[in-house]
């Protein structure tokens, strides 16, 4: 056994002895063994890496994927994810400043706007509603900027995100294959959801309903809709990455699967996010007949008929149990998308109806603009905006994106945020032409499924798909562009396989 062998046993060691901990403490036992076994396919048969960095960096991956069904007992807000974050930035910044090399390679710009966006979240504690929700807040900025640039650290030429891709697809392939085997057996894995604090109240049918839907690792059906919308352009764009049949014959396959999956949610936003990437590849397809060829276009047909079927019948693979003397009562997908006519008239009845985001819209909007509160509420203080309105009902989470940014940070945030947004799609945009790069597409994919996606879950500060997503079109840009520039070189356009 050689020296590298020894030390990523023992990493995996440590890593498995600390999950199983949390596992047997915490008495998910199930969690915990998928947990390890993810974790060693992804080092072992994914990555097949020996070295310390890149495998703490697979181990960051999934458990950013396993989200927040891994937490420490007694201590539910801290996760498996934070330990290993915590380690893996340490790791990240000594390398960083040891070698200028890649202190040199990362994205200025993006480092920019991070640093003018933290401090301003900061100085934005001074004129806060509620100081501790931006303490909170804070705390969840520094995190997820820390995780983004971990990634651009780690991601800094073409091999280094071939790891990464291969890793996110492996991933992304889990959370489908969960949500599909969810919705057969019409059983959720043993996790914590949202409606768990109201279960009670429901009755059997309802809940049974609520039970069929997939969920997988997230916290609520809105939130694995905004994942699978996001995240579904890479396993879209791995179809004319790999050269291997059988590797295109899967991605189409899970690509197909996912768009089911939203289906059975019902998520309209989720629906609409998922058909905005599904869009950008159609229309890639069609511009690059001609560097792709003419077979290739098997995929995006077969992909079309996939998606006609799985909305049409997607609902017949829903396995609600039965109650006595009730019908199952379901609303539909297709019945949802009707009602989008009406959707400016009557009353805020339902939770997370669109009536009720409106009003949530109306009231931040006007909060910031006619109060004249042009530097927002403070970061994390929409909750507490909307509490003290009490327009919403009992509701006061953002439900948009652009409107928790206008809320917590207002116009300036907005503007910060604009640039942010614009510089990662129409860069990636830009490299994807100019590299040849298909990933520099299936980023500007995921760019494009987000702006619909984020007015899916309560706050999509909370999903790390989003984070995974951001850090994922910095690594691709950041990495592409210095293709052919002394860096290591890597496989630019030409499909790699993969067995």
């Amino acid at each position: 056994m050689t020296k590298e062998d020894i030390i990523r046993n023992s990493v995996l060691a440590i890593v498995f002895a600390i999950s199983g901990f949390i596992g047997i403490a915490s008495g998910n036992y199930l969690i915990t063994a998928m947990y390890i076994l993810t974790v060693a396919g992804a080092v072992i048969f994914v990555l097949r890496e020996k070295d310390l960095y890149s495998i703490l960096y697979a181990v960051l991956l999934v458990s950013a994927f396993y989200d927040y069904s891994l937490y420490v007992p007694g201590i539910e807000n801290v996760y498996m994810f934070h330990i290993v974050l915590g380690v893996f930035s340490l790791l990240s910044l000594y390398k960083a400043f040891k070698d200028r090399d890649v202190l040199m390679t990362l994205d200025k710009k993006v480092l920019a706007i991070y640093v003018i966006w933290f401090v301003y979240a900061c100085a934005s504690i001074t004129w806060a509603l509620n100081r501790s929700l931006s303490i909170k807040y804070i705390a969840i900025y520094l995190m997820m900027f820390a995780f983004i640039v971990d990634m651009m650290i780690y991601n800094i030429n073409g091999e280094r995100i071939k790891k990464t891709i291969n890793l996110l697809l492996f991933l992304i392939s889990l959370v489908i294959i969960i949500g599909i085997v969810e919705v057969l057996l019409g059983q959720q894995l043993p996790i914590k959801h949202y409606y768990d604090s109201f279960r009670e109240s429901l009755p059997q049918w309802q809940i049974n309903t609520v039970e069929a839907r997939p969920i997988a690792f997230s916290f609520n059906t809105n939130n694995l809709t905004a994942t699978l919308a996001i995240m579904a352009p890479i396993s879209l764009f791995a179809i004319y990455k790999f050269d291997n049949i059988f590797a295109k014959l899967w991605f189409t396959l899970v690509s197909c699967i996912a768009f089911s999956l939203v289906v059975v949610t019902t998520s309209r936003t989720g629906f609409f996010a998922f058909l905005f990437g599904f869009a950008v590849f159609i229309i890639y397809s069609i511009l690059s007949v001609k560097k792709l060829g003419i077979r290739q276009m098997i995929f995006p047909m077969i992909l079309v008929a996939g998606f006609a079927l799985a909305y049409n019948y997607s609902t017949l693979l829903l396995h609600i149990k039965p109650v006595e003397g009730n019908e199952n009562l379901s609303t539909s997908l297709s019945g949802k998308l009707q009602s989008l006519e009406g959707f400016t008239e009557g009353e805020i009845t339902s939770e997370g109806s669109t009536l009720h985001r409106m009003e949530i819209i109306k009231t931040v909007v006007n909060g910031v603009i006619k109060d004249k509160k042009y530097q927002g509420y403070s970061v994390g203080n929409v909750e507490q905006l909307l509490k003290e309105r009490g327009n919403t009902g009992s509701i006061y989470s953002p439900h948009a994106y652009p409107i928790e940014i206008l809320g917590d940070f207002g116009l300036p945030g907005i503007a910060l945020y604009g640039i942010y947004y614009l510089y990662l799609l129409i860069g990636n945009l830009i490299t994807g032409i100019k590299k040849k790069s298909v990933m520099c597409f299936a980023a500007v994919a995921g760019l494009i499924a987000f702006a619909p996606a984020s007015f899916g879950p309560s706050s999509i500060t909370y999903v790390f798909s989003h984070w995974i997503l951001m850090g994922f079109a910095v690594s691709c840009m950041q990495a592409y562009r210095k293709e052919g520039n002394g860096f290591k070189p890597t496989s630019s356009m030409k499909e790699y396989r993969m067995i």
